[in-house]
């Protein structure tokens, strides 16, 4: 019997009414080596339509589409409560336009002429927002970690999370398991953030640690940097934080509609 597991194409739509930048897109992604099945649609209602029968894990969407806009096929994929990662494009974007994209859950803008990079980039960080990443969370209040698995439930990225009450039990738990991210309460008794941070650095150096507070001051940046964590998120942060911080640990560019917020200590 062969054991082999068959992977599945991405699933991907093209939407825009030149052909021109359908068979453009289209060979982007074929040149990219993944497999993918594409559908090629020329106006807003046939994307609306294969939407509706169909799922699809990507979709390019021309905001200027003849019958009906690519921003209303976004309003139709928010009201669906679609998963579809999606990718909008034009020449320009008004500021009424980007504010519904991004209300409905847009993923990023493409700025027309783009190029086959753009949209292998565009590829790459859905593949890695798919793939699973296991996280540790200490902090010694039951409470905030609730809050913060919550927040990180909350996430685009697919996150496995595991919960530590302190420092020492978060030191058990790197050396059973390994794990891509860190996030510590900077104040923890016991063992502070920061001689966490610093133990890990030796212990599990394959983690980035982020620490969390209620706390900031340059002060505490400075020593975080200098214990190597990569990042200062204070509390509370929402998901929106936490995706910025995800992209840039995993050398993602950040999408048009994103939130950046501060980071340090990238080696």
């Amino acid at each position: 019997m062969n054991n082999i597991t068959k992977i599945k194409p991405i699933k991907v739509m093209i939407a825009d009414d030149s052909s021109t930048v359908r068979k453009f897109v289209e060979m982007a992604l074929t040149e990219t080596g993944v497999q993918c099945e594409f559908a090629l649609v020329s106006d807003g209602r046939e994307a609306i339509e294969r939407l509706e029968s169909e799922s699809f894990d990507i979709a390019f969407l021309d905001i200027h589409m003849p019958h009906i806009s690519g921003v209303e096929v976004m309003g139709a994929l928010h009201l669906k409560k679609s998963d579809t990662f999606a990718i909008s494009m034009s020449n320009s974007l008004t500021d009424h336009s980007e504010s519904l994209l991004k209300a409905f859950g847009a993923y990023d803008f493409l700025t027309k002429p783009f190029s086959k990079l753009d949209v292998g980039l565009v590829l790459n960080t859905f593949t890695t927002i798919k793939k699973p990443f296991d996280i540790l969370v200490v902090d010694d209040s039951a409470t905030v970690r609730k809050i913060v698995l919550k927040v990180l439930s909350r996430s685009i990225f697919n996150l496995n999370v595991v919960e530590a009450e302190d420092g020492h039990g978060a030191l058990d738990a790197v050396r059973r398991q390994t794990f891509r991210i860190v996030f510590a309460d900077f104040n923890m008794p016991g063992m502070t953030g920061m001689e966490l941070a610093e133990q890990l650095a030796v212990e599990a150096n394959k983690s980035d640690v982020i620490l969390m507070s209620t706390e900031y001051s340059d002060a505490l940046d400075q020593a975080a940097q200098k214990v190597g964590a990569c990042a200062f998120l204070r509390k509370p942060f929402y998901p929106e934080d936490v995706d910025s911080v995800l992209h840039h640990l995993f050398g993602l560019r950040h999408p048009h509609f994103s939130k950046h917020v501060r980071f340090f200590a990238m080696t």
